[in-house]
């Protein structure tokens, strides 16, 4: 045997036992792992692609992972002139990490640990790194040639760097300098990466040197080497050849050409170019051009003959004669091109054409086409409005309209076509107008005093969305439309508060952005009432020997007046005058005095103030004679309820000839009338009236409707809903042990009307009075009830509970206690405690004897022997049935056996784990440590898992979780404000889960505000609001501090040092000028960081009015009107005090002088523009003819 003490990591690995003797030599392997916190990581801890902001960190895993798989590595670093470490990452699960956001020129150190699940390893350290790019700034660039040189610039030639500064170069700078100056020159202004740049904006005759400096990322190297010098002066010698020669067009005589200008000039600049022809199998060239040359690009050569080939050749001229000529290549023959029709439609027209009303459209289309194409524009697939004006071209095409209108909104189409093809494309114009005419205005419903209208939305909405209609009404005998709304948003409009009996047509107009469109008006006056229309359907409800009764359904329409009545007439079959047989008020009626036997028809009509309806008759005949009809009973519903306490009435249609007979039965017995119970029975119904319903009431009603043409029964249940009954008893016990019971029950005989909701099960102490609950959601009808006193007595109650409430209790009988208990029980042993003897007969009790005895045996054994009250009987075959029975002994003999009392099942007994909180909140100041511990319990050992915030919780450098067997700890470092939150614990095993929630306060400084928003503003005051901070800091915000400045000024000024609330009115500011805001939060531990706001302008949020309408004059007199003399150019303010009215009455006005005035508003912000002036009056008194009455 081997023994390792206090075993450490390099204890572990592989080790050998040998055993050898005479007969030969035997080995085994043991393989031992010692479970531990990791090794540190391999080094070195490389530090790689630095940059001045950012590196990345490779290392190699540990050697040891202390028997368990490494879960992720923690990376810290530090700057080398400070000592704290800060976490970098602590969950990185890769052996590299790229650290970012690094200081330019700092240096830092780095260390990386692993983390199983024991632990955390010893820190591997990196050595100082500084943060700066790697590469340099590139090296001298090397001039190779300076060529091109004319009078104003030169091309520069150079080649690269030797070295690149190990970073790509993005850039050369060329820089030139006159021999006659001292200062260097940059000649470029964008980006330049070729090998050669041209020079330009040079003076003729000066002489200049150069040099190149070549830039990377890290900035510009050395320039280059001086250039030699060169003059800026044109090299005289004759242009080169024309660029690009070729044929551009063709007819059967001519051939157009174009070229472009040659590379080099000469020095001289182009005076033109001449164009000389040849037949293909012909050397004589000929001259086309004048001999002074062309001045442009183009030329068309004329006058050749059709099917013939030429060659062509193209030579610049300049002022030193003609240059190289530049051929066509191959040959041209003079021919007719044919291309198909091509329409150039600008971007812009594509987008479509927008305009308000009134204005006028050009559609400008240039086109191509060989031969010419057919110009046709269309709109919308049909024809173009005579008001469009047409133009053809031969390479474009115009569509004018002036003055348009909604009618011209749509798509227009330009269709070209010659022998090559057809092409189309199409522009939508967009006419910004008033909309149309809505359509098919019909009158839908007439009454007494309203009418209401429908119509169809206009065809045409003028290019916006219709906002609303305009109703208007006219009554027959006027001539002038009234306003009925303007505000009408759907196309169905009810008009109210008509004139009964006169007849109106209406008008309806659509409203867009632009205005109030076209109208659509009735054809035909509508009367606002009309007789009634005639009655619906006719039923024939009874029939006797000497009388019919019918029944109907009302007019559809009452014709605008409240229906007086209803006229039932009759005619005999055979005769063809029909009379009334009865009026009625409502839709049913009899007629009597009826012929037995004689066949008789029927019709009904309604009648209104304004006449009578049409007749409607019944569909057929009818003979009076007495029906027999089998009895029948009408229920919509076979189950109704009712709440405990409430009333209750049944009503339901019985039909049967003669009269039916009614009885009603309950659950199967005939049912017992009393003051509380009535049953109702009418010649048409039958029901049932129950007070103050109660569970009695609950059950199976019938109902029996007999006559002599049958019998017909129907089923109604009534059911209570009321607190259910009391559980079904008695409560049975099933198990029973020092600290727990284990109680079953069945379900209530009576539910309440309703499922169960839930059991509600409590205990009372027999020496008590009080009853104390166990459980209050248990769905279940067994219990086991835990954690009792040992050797105490209990009663227990069981009480049923539905959604109306909590029912009568189900009470056991007493449980007295075991003076024999089980204290612990597994599948092979049972532990067993029991009291002292009252009375140890005069002599000490010197021992315990355990007897026991399958359940099933007959005879007793000894268990064991024990000196105090408690011991474990061991060896004991699982999950049989057990009896007990402890024996004292003293010197004088054994006592009489106790008994346990019932018999025990040996198995593994499950322990529900529990959490024993000793708080339920800590708080802890920021930056010291907190411990949390948590005692649990349970069997098997429950499983501990952590949440915060309903999240796993992950340990890190500052949180640390410790599991013990009876405890779980979370260790806080440096409580910090990302510590503050809801940690729940969960412990689980297989007898159950617990959870238990504990809140972490860190006492610290809060958090900033948030939200700020701006309330009002006026031209001296800002309002702002804002919410509070998300974390307060573990306690109450004290105040908030707000603090302003002048974004045209650094300082702050406070402006509110003690705010209570969470909004604050910042008064005496200057008007237009801009400010900013801060706010910081405080509490106990200090003042927040501060929340900015944006930069806001005092002044007010409106604008000036705009002018009011023109004034009108309502009365004139020779003392006052309700003024500028017309003669006057001075105009004259009437009123100092303010006017709050649209009216204003003048007073010192000269008689027969005119006047004309005009009108200002005013609000916070100003006077606004003037109205325009009205028409001149003159201040007179009124004249009107006699008998004329003035409003």
């Amino acid at each position: 045997m081997i023994v390792i003490k206090d075993a450490v990591r390099i204890d572990g690995g592989v080790y050998t036992l040998q055993l050898t003797n005479e007969a030969g030599k035997e080995t085994i392997p043991f393989q031992v792992v010692v479970l531990d916190r990791p090794s540190q990581c391999e080094g070195p801890l490389h530090v790689t692609g630095v940059a001045e902001d950012r590196c990345t960190l490779v290392w190699r895993a540990p050697l040891h992972d202390g028997g368990s798989p490494i879960k992720h590595y923690f990376i810290e670093r530090r700057e080398t002139s400070r000592l704290a470490w800060t976490v970098v990452s602590n969950s990185c699960e890769t052996t590299n990490f790229k650290v970012t956001k690094l200081l330019e020129g700092n240096e830092y150190m780095f260390r990386v640990m692993a983390v199983n699940s024991y632990g955390v390893s010893e820190p591997l350290v990196s050595s100082g790194v500084i943060m700066k790019t790697p590469f340099i700034p590139p090296g001298q660039p090397h001039i190779e040639d300076v060529s091109n040189i004319a009078h104003d610039g030169m091309t520069i030639t150079w080649s690269a760097p030797e070295t690149c500064g190990g970073s790509e170069i993005t850039n050369y700078i060329i820089e030139k300098k006159d021999r006659n100056g001292i200062k260097w020159t940059r000649c470029n202004r964008q980006k330049v990466t070729d090998l050669s740049f041209r020079v330009t904006g040079l003076t003729t005759g000066h002489e200049y040197e150069f040099r190149v400096v070549a830039e990377n990322v890290v900035g510009a190297g050395e320039p280059s080497l001086p250039s030699s010098f060169f003059r800026a002066i044109d090299p005289k010698y004759k242009p080169g050849a024309p660029a690009y020669v070729n044929v551009i067009d063709s007819t059967k005589s001519s051939i157009t050409l174009s070229w472009g200008k040659p590379l080099s000039d000469g020095g001289s600049d182009i005076q033109g170019y001449i164009v000389e022809v040849c037949k293909a199998e012909e050397e004589e060239w000929t001259m086309v051009t004048p001999p002074t040359g062309l001045r442009l690009n183009k030329y068309e050569i004329t006058k050749l003959t059709e099917g013939q080939e030429y060659k062509i050749q193209v030579c610049a001229l300049n002022k030193l004669g003609v240059g190289e000529p530049a051929a066509l290549s191959g040959t041209a023959k003079p021919e007719e091109r044919v291309e198909p029709p091509q329409i150039h439609l600008d971007s812009d027209l594509r987008k479509g054409i927008v305009l308000k009303a009134g204005g006028s459209v050009r559609i400008h289309i240039p086109f191509k086409g060989r031969p010419t194409p057919e110009i046709k524009w269309t709109k919308d697939e049909g024809e173009v409005s005579e008001k469009a004006v047409i133009e053809k071209a031969l390479n474009f095409t115009q569509l004018s309209i002036d003055s348009c209108d909604r009618s011209h909104s749509g798509k227009y189409i330009l269709s070209l076509t010659n022998s090559s093809g057809t092409v189309s494309e199409f522009v939508t114009v967009k006419v910004l107008d008033t909309p149309g005419a809505p359509q098919k205005l019909v009158v839908k419903e007439v009454r007494k005093d309203s009418i209401t209208l429908e119509w169809d939305a206009p065809l045409v909405d003028g290019g916006s969305k219709i906002k609303n209609y305009v109703i208007d009404k006219r009554e027959s005998t006027r001539k002038t439309f009234a306003n009925v709304s303007t505000k009408c948003t759907r196309t169905t409009f009810k008009v109210e508060n008509l004139v009964e009996g006169a007849m109106y047509y209406f008008r309806v107009m659509a409203e867009n952005d632009y205005g109030i469109g076209q109208g659509i008006e009735t054809k035909v006056a509508s009367k606002a009432s009309e007789v009634p229309l005639p009655v619906g359907s006719i039923f024939l409800t009874d029939v006797t020997k000497a009388s019919v009764s019918l029944a109907w359904e009302k007019p559809e329409h009452d014709g605008g007046s409240r229906i007086g009545g209803y006229l039932i007439e009759m005619q005999p079959k055979g005769t063809d005058k029909w009379g009334v047989a009865t009026n009625t008020k409502t839709c049913e009626g009899t007629a009597k005095g009826l012929t037995a036997g004689a066949e008789y028809l029927f019709r009904i009509i309604a009648y209104n103030e304004k006449g009578k309806s049409e007749p409607k008759a019944l569909a057929a005949p009818v003979i009076a004679s007495d029906m027999t009809i089998e009895p029948s009973i009408k229920m919509q519903f076979n189950t109704y309820s009712v709440l405990a306490g409430k009333d209750l009435k049944l009503e339901f249609p019985v039909i049967g000839r003669p009269k039916p007979k009614v009885t009603w039965n309950k659950d199967g017995q005939s049912l017992n009338v009393t003051s509380r119970v009535n049953v109702i029975n009418t010649p048409t119904t039958t029901g049932i009236q129950i007070t103050e319903a109660c569970k009695d009431d609950f059950g199976k009603y019938s109902i029996t409707a007999t006559n002599d043409a049958g019998t017909i029964s129907k089923d109604v249940s009534v059911i209570i809903l009321d607190k259910p009954g009391p559980p079904t008893g008695p409560i049975k016990v099933v198990e029973v042990s020092n600290t727990f019971v284990h109680l079953s029950w069945e379900p209530p005989v009576y539910m309440g009307g309703c499922q169960v909701k839930n059991y509600i099960v409590e205990k009372r102490d027999t020496t008590t009075t009080t009853w104390q609950a166990v459980t209050t959601q248990l769905a279940r009808t067994s219990f086991k009830v835990t954690k009792l006193k040992t050797g105490a007595e209990y009663q227990f109650r069981i009480i049923a509970e539905n959604r109306y409430g909590k029912g009568a209790s189900l009470d056991s009988k007493a449980i007295p206690p075991s003076k024999v208990r089980v204290v612990d029980l597994t599948k092979t042993s049972v532990t067993l405690a029991w009291d002292k003897p009252a009375h140890d007969g005069g002599s000490k009790v010197m021992c315990y004897n355990v007897e026991f005895k399958p359940k099933s045996g007959d005879k007793w054994g000894t268990a064991c022997t024990a000196k105090v009250p408690e011991a474990t009987i061991p060896n004991l075959s699982p999950n049989e049935a057990y009896l007990f029975r402890v024996v004292a002994i003293n010197e004088k003999g054994k006592s009489e056996p106790k008994d346990l009392g019932l018999p025990v099942i040996t198995k593994d007994v499950e322990i529900e784990p529990s959490i024993n909180l000793l708080f339920t909140t800590y708080s802890v100041k920021a930056g010291d440590d907190l411990t949390l511990e948590v005692p649990v319990k349970g069997r098997p050992k429950p499983v501990v898992s952590w949440k915060k915030d309903s999240l796993p919780l992950k340990q890190t450098s500052s949180v640390t979780i410790l599991n013990t067997p009876t405890s779980s700890k979370i260790i806080f470092k440096e409580a910090s404000r990302e510590h503050v939150g809801k940690y729940e614990i969960t412990l689980a095993n297989t007898a159950g889960t617990v959870s238990a929630d504990i809140g972490v306060v860190v006492l610290d400084k809060p958090g900033p505000p948030k939200c700020v928003k701006v309330d009002s503003v006026t031209s001296d005051s800002i309002t702002l609001s804002w919410s509070p901070p998300d974390y307060d800091g573990g306690c109450c915000i004290s105040n908030y501090i707000v603090e302003k400045r002048d974004t045209n000024s650094q300082e702050w000024q406070m402006v509110g040092s003690n705010v209570a609330r969470t909004s604050f009115k910042a008064g005496r500011l200057t008007h237009g000028a801009e400010y900013q805001f801060r706010i910081y939060a405080v509490n106990r531990y200090g003042k927040s960081t501060y929340l900015d706001s944006p930069g806001i302008t005092a002044k007010y949020n409106f604008k000036q009015p705009g002018p009011p309408s023109t004034p009108i004059v309502k009365l004139a007199t020779k003392s006052y009107m309700l003024r500028k003399e017309r003669s006057s150019i001075l105009w004259t303010k009437m009123n100092r005090g303010m006017i709050k009215d649209t009216e204003y009455k003048v007073n010192g006005v000269e008689e027969g002088m005119m006047y004309e005035y005009r009108i200002y508003a005013e609000n916070i912000t100003g006077i606004g523009k003037c109205s325009k002036a009205c028409e001149a009056v003159a201040a007179r008194d009124p004249c009107d003819p006699p008998g004329w009455q003035r409003d």
